[in-house]
């Protein structure tokens, strides 16, 4: 049973960040370990309801910032294998009211459409052995109120929450940092590059590249040539972008280009993909920054990207990431932050490894079982006083715990 590990495992990585008194650490390990089992929303009101302290003490104690940068490295650092890369998405959550901060319309990607709500950025670890994520950090995304004159973009403040961390990704042995199509931008992969990472992600399928020039430059004075023709993306100069790969109904070209957009040389990876009758059916173009990494890890990296999609899943779905009531920013951050933790850990206590990829599914909602059955089944016990010591009893515990599991 993940009880003892998970519980053990939250207390050793709280020891190792400094400047923590005793009650917050006492408090951090009750919250995440109730995070786990908790019935219902996610709200101060109910986590009153199921947990041990007052709820006027759970508000206080989300006011108060916590490092969960520093909680995640260690957590990161002990229980994922070697091979990490780093994923940046933000994720929308609906919120209403007048009084709540930051309120306004984003993208929903579920929806397909501008929701009115808040939007978290969330900076995550991609475990690539285990292909699984864990959450870093998470931040509200910041609105501008109408009349007031923006300082600066969307772009540099997703730029600045990843650069504020970028040396913790360097301590955890991070090279590669990967986003969706939107931030192949020039400022953006400019940021990222300068902080000693490499990005990976994903042009538009008319992205304005050339191939680069390698012949004689002309003697005499002016600018000396940078690159040669257009890229033509619906047809490929295969003598250039070579083959690099063949499945089963895709294949993977890579070569060397000038991105006019992003002002740099890049390595792309040119996907074409087949219908059944075997005929070319579209393309999608990834990539990297790394000229010479290899086509497939940039292929292998950015499809596991997706990763965080799945964290992003359980946290909503299971943890109650969107129902946090709060009012002020610190407390929805400090929320979303736990519930992201929360199914970190709950990865790490049951089905991960660090030297063999992890063999089981996961599966958040059976975690969620197992720990309110814990959590129900010890408050009977404890009201009847039954002795666990005694077999007859513990039988009986064990058989309660696996009520409503979807493998018991």
């Amino acid at each position: 049973m993940p009880f003892n590990k998970i519980n053990d495992l939250i207390g050793a990585t709280i020891s190792k960040i400094s400047g923590i008194t005793k009650p917050r650490r006492k408090f951090l390990k009750h919250l995440l370990m109730l995070y786990m089992g908790l019935r219902g929303r996610y709200t101060f009101t109910n986590l009153a309801r199921y947990g041990k302290l007052n709820e006027k003490t759970y508000r206080n104690q989300f006011d108060q910032p916590f490092r969960w940068g520093d909680f995640n490295t260690e957590l990161i650092r002990t229980q994922c294998s070697k091979e990490r890369i780093a994923v940046f998405d933000p994720t929308f959550m609906p919120k209403s009211g007048k009084h709540t901060p930051h309120v306004d319309w984003h993208w929903s990607t579920t929806s397909q459409k501008i929701k009115r709500g808040i939007e978290m950025g969330c900076l995550a670890v991609v475990d690539i052995r285990n292909r699984t994520a864990f959450s870093f950090a998470a931040r509200q995304t910041p609105v501008t109120k109408k009349g007031e004159e923006r300082e600066d973009t969307l772009i540099d403040h997703y730029l600045g929450f990843v650069l504020e961390h970028g040396q913790s990704m360097k301590e955890l042995g991070i090279r590669y940092h990967v986003a969706d199509g939107y931030f192949a931008k020039e400022k953006y992969v400019r940021g990222i590059t300068s902080s000693g990472l490499e990005m990976i992600g994903k042009l538009r399928q008319d992205a304005n590249l050339r191939y680069p020039f390698n012949g004689e430059q002309k003697s005499g004075r002016g600018r000396k040539r940078i690159y040669g023709a257009k890229v033509d993306l619906s047809y490929l100069d295969r003598r250039r972008i070579k083959l690099c790969m063949q499945g089963e109904d895709f294949c993977l070209f890579s070569g060397i280009v000038y991105s006019i957009g992003l002002k740099r040389l890049i390595r792309i990876v040119y996907i074409e993909n087949y219908d059944n009758q075997g005929y070319a059916s579209g393309y999608s173009v990834l990539f990297s920054t790394d000229l010479k990494q290899d086509p497939l890890k940039i292929f292998q990296y950015y499809t596991c990207r997706y990763q965080i999609e799945f964290l992003f899943r359980d946290a909503k779905q299971y943890v109650g990431m969107e129902e946090c009531q709060a009012r002020s920013e610190n407390k929805i951050n400090f929320h979303a932050n736990a519930s992201l933790t929360t199914v970190s850990l709950a990865k790490a206590g049951t089905v991960l490894c660090t030297e063999e990829p992890a063999k089981e599914i996961f599966s958040m909602c059976d975690v969620k079982v197992l720990f309110f059955n814990k959590m129900l089944t010890e408050f009977i016990f404890s009201k009847l006083a039954l002795d666990l010591s005694c077999k007859k009893y513990r039988s009986l515990f064990m058989e309660c715990l696996d009520i409503g599991r979807l493998v018991a």
